[in-house]
């Protein structure tokens, strides 16, 4: 079985917390409908019997060996919790890993040291809370453009109440948003909670990001969310075209020496 095809069908599982078997069937259903595998091929990689494989698929079977789980976990690379579809993780830590799973060796390095050193920042300063700085890059048209370059601030004399909500600081090195932001500042962003209507928000689209604000209009009869830029206020995306959104922006911290 191709291994990246089994990363690509990975996405596709499915869960049920009250009836687990129905998951798992319909998980392991999800391989063997795929014309280029087989339930032989699945069965034999796994080292169990047709029949055992044909009993969990077809069969009346109310439970599962957990020797027999392991083996057609392992040979599908997925965990256990995904192949069951039990619940065991949350929805947003099993997606996460099934993000990482489909991302180059490159990309999931990058993830790998960002999780340690979120840990290892949290480990050596316990009194100094830390907030990890996007340094977007600034395209000629003037769009802020995603990268991974990140550096760390110092953000324990920020109030609580805003200290709390905030998880990511972008770092603007243009004059784009003035007055409402200086090239100094850094927008500390929070994700607690939907954009409210008319707050500042950042939100992602075809790898840029935009600093926006959400608005509510009325077309046709129906009321319909866009988002209007805060660079020009001009009208920039319908909240449907939004590939995602960052968080609002809950505070500004100003930082004359970050570069």
């Amino acid at each position: 079985m191709d291994n990246n095809r089994l990363k690509s069908l990975s996405k596709e599982l499915v869960t049920d917390h009250d009836d687990y078997m129905n998951s798992f069937r319909k998980n392991l259903d999800l391989y063997v409908s795929q014309r280029d595998i087989t339930i032989r091929e699945i069965a034999e990689e796994a080292d169990i019997s047709l029949n055992t494989l044909n009993s969990i698929l077809y069969g009346s079977v109310k439970d599962c060996k957990l020797s027999t789980t392991i083996a057609l976990a392992r040979a599908l690379h997925i965990s256990i919790d995904e192949l069951v579809g039990c619940e065991t993780i949350s929805e947003d830590t099993r997606r996460s890993i099934q993000i990482t799973r489909n991302l180059p060796q490159s990309s999931q390095y990058l993830i790998h040291w960002f999780v340690k050193n979120q840990e290892r920042q949290l480990t050596d300063s316990p009194r100094r809370r830390m907030l990890n700085v996007m340094q977007p890059t600034l395209a000629e048209n003037g769009n802020l453009l995603l990268n991974s370059e990140y550096k760390h601030i110092d953000i324990s004399t920020i109030p609580t109440a805003i200290r709390s909500k905030i998880f990511l600081g972008i770092k603007l090195k243009c004059e784009h948003y003035m007055p409402t932001y200086s090239p100094y500042d850094i927008l500390l962003i929070a994700n607690d909670r939907t954009p409210s209507l008319h707050e500042n928000s950042v939100i992602v689209c075809s790898g840029c990001i935009f600093l926006a604000k959400r608005k509510a209009e009325t077309v046709d009869g129906k009321e319909i969310i866009r988002y209007y830029s805060i660079r020009d206020e001009k009208p920039r995306l319908y909240e449907d075209e939004v590939e995602e959104v960052i968080g609002y922006i809950a505070g500004v911290y100003t930082d004359n020496e970050l570069d």
